[in-house]
């Protein structure tokens, strides 16, 4: 499969899971839209990675992804940056995906609207990280 296939492919699976989140919000699974949105997270980190490497990124948790990325793009200060201002926001989303999969039912509906706006957030600044590097 082409890279571009793999990467469309990727970021189509990472906003199933963002509708997934909200879908799981609505309906009081409150630990699988914390899941759901982890993934969309992971998914759209990776794919842009993989967009400008070529290469699956072999790092794990949303700080390896996002610093892999600052690598990719030439960007590692501005995700250095990002990363120190969001580095509670991360723990929290890191705690609480962790628990989500340890132990059911364990997550709030608060909690999980945090997490999803969270993670919108963190999406948001790795589309306009990307838009601003330009072409790989």
């Amino acid at each position: 499969m082409s890279t571009s296939r793999l990467v469309g492919r990727m970021i189509r699976r990472a906003q199933e899971a963002r509708k997934s989140a909200d879908a799981n919000l609505s309906t009081g699974l409150f630990n699988l839209a914390c899941i759901s949105a982890y993934q969309f997270i992971q998914l759209m980190i990776r794919a842009r990675i993989i967009e400008r490497t070529g290469a699956e990124p072999r790092v794990r948790g949303i700080t390896g992804l996002l610093k892999a990325l600052g690598e990719a793009l030439n960007r590692e200060e501005e995700i250095s940056r990002f990363l120190e201002e969001r580095k509670d926001d991360i723990a929290f989303l890191e705690e609480l995906y962790g628990r989500s999969r340890r132990e059911p039912s364990s997550c709030t509906h608060e909690e999980a609207e945090k997490f999803v706006m969270i993670a919108d957030r963190i999406v948001g600044f790795v589309e306009s990280v990307v838009e601003e590097a330009g072409p790989g």
